[in-house]
């Protein structure tokens, strides 16, 4: 046993005979000596002061949490597994401040916290200062309405091909969803238009009217070059492919090859089926199964034209059958091939993820 895990457990057996009152003034001493002395502090140190903190955490009032969380949700070398505890927490007035504001929560910590908490997790988590593409992505797949505004609009929120594609997706119904996505420098110009496409008039109206830099300009030219493709003849060859895959993108021989190999279970096979189906890169598919990405797999069937019953199937071969089927199947029945036509053109769209964030889903 090393010194700090005896230290530990000592100061267990002691903490178990004081009052919860005793325990948070204890962990409001430890942490004004932590804040005043961080800057001299030694990695080693600060473990031990993290085990103890840590240790304190379970053993305290609400109110002793709330105070611990304001104080160390900016600082920059707050103790790693103390502020992922309050991040953790269920309860919003704890975690909130640090998932806002804390650079120690690593990206593992808060997808871990988007993919488990409350929609007031993910909010919290939406505006924070800088969001890597997996993060936004699990943010995205998980958010209501409200979030996904307030993600859209974060303008340090980086977003993969897959998370613009559910945020552009749910914008051509929401006026104020559509004018953030057309406020974002970082949305091709071809995305844009395809939003403009199919949203409702009443959205369109919205973005043209948007005073945002920049908003007016980009929206000129996406209907400029709408008008263009309407104007432009349809290609001479009658029985030209469809440029996203429908129903009839792929061969009904095709689609039975992938029904059989997620039958059989093989996960490799049916990612690498899928992926040639849907046009998708196949590391792409890859990633959105190791991410656990049920809602965005979803999109890949249906707009490869499969019927609930073999969807499931693919879903149970790649990321399991976890969670209420019932709910998954009135997603899927909701779910237009439109919209996930859409979601597919705007994946082909972007630009492949960074190899360091392929990695890290990898």
């Amino acid at each position: 046993m090393t010194p700090s895990h005896a230290l530990i457990q000592d100061l267990s057996g002691a903490l178990n005979r004081t009052t919860a009152d005793a325990r948070g003034n204890m962990l409001r001493r430890l942490t004004d000596l932590f804040l005043t002395r961080a800057e001299a502090l030694a990695d080693d140190h600060i473990a031990l002061f993290d085990l103890v903190m840590a240790r304190l955490v379970g053993m305290v009032e609400r109110h002793a949490l709330i105070r611990l969380g304001l104080q160390l949700a900016a600082h920059p070398g707050a103790p790693l597994q103390t502020i992922a505890l309050l991040g953790h927490s269920d309860d919003l007035a704890v975690a909130g401040p640090v998932l806002e504001r804390s650079p120690r929560l690593g990206d593992d910590v808060l997808i871990a916290i988007a993919g488990s908490k409350s929609q007031g997790h993910l909010a919290a988590i939406a505006v924070r200062p800088r969001l890597s593409e997996g993060v936004t992505d699990v943010v995205v797949e998980h958010a209501d309405l409200a979030v996904t505004r307030k993600v859209t609009a974060n303008a340090g929120a980086l977003f993969s091909a897959i998370g613009l594609g559910l945020v552009v997706g749910r914008a051509h119904g929401d006026e104020e969803l559509a004018v953030l996505v057309a406020s974002r420098s970082d949305v091709p110009d071809e995305v844009l238009a395809g939003l403009l496409r199919s949203a409702t008039e009443a959205v369109r109206r919205r973005v043209a009217r948007c005073d945002a830099p920049g908003v007016r300009t980009r929206y000129n030219q996406a209907m400029s070059a709408l008008s263009r493709q309407r104007a432009t003849p349809p290609a001479s060859t009658p029985a030209a492919a469809p440029a996203v895959p429908g129903p009839s993108a792929a061969s009904p021989d095709r689609l039975r090859l992938l029904c059989e190999k997620a039958r059989l279970g093989r996960r490799g096979d049916v990612i690498d089926e899928l992926a040639a189906i849907t046009e998708v890169p196949v590391g792409t598919v890859r990633a959105l199964v190791r991410q656990g990405s049920g809602q965005s797999l979803m999109m890949l069937c249906k707009a490869a034209g499969l019927a609930w019953p073999d969807a499931k199937g693919v879903l149970a071969a790649t990321v399991g059958t976890a969670g209420d089927q019932r709910q998954t199947f009135d997603l899927y029945a909701d779910l237009t091939p439109e919209a996930a036509q859409r979601a597919v053109r705007f994946i082909r769209l972007r630009k492949a993820p960074a190899p360091s964030g392929l990695r890290r889903l990898l």
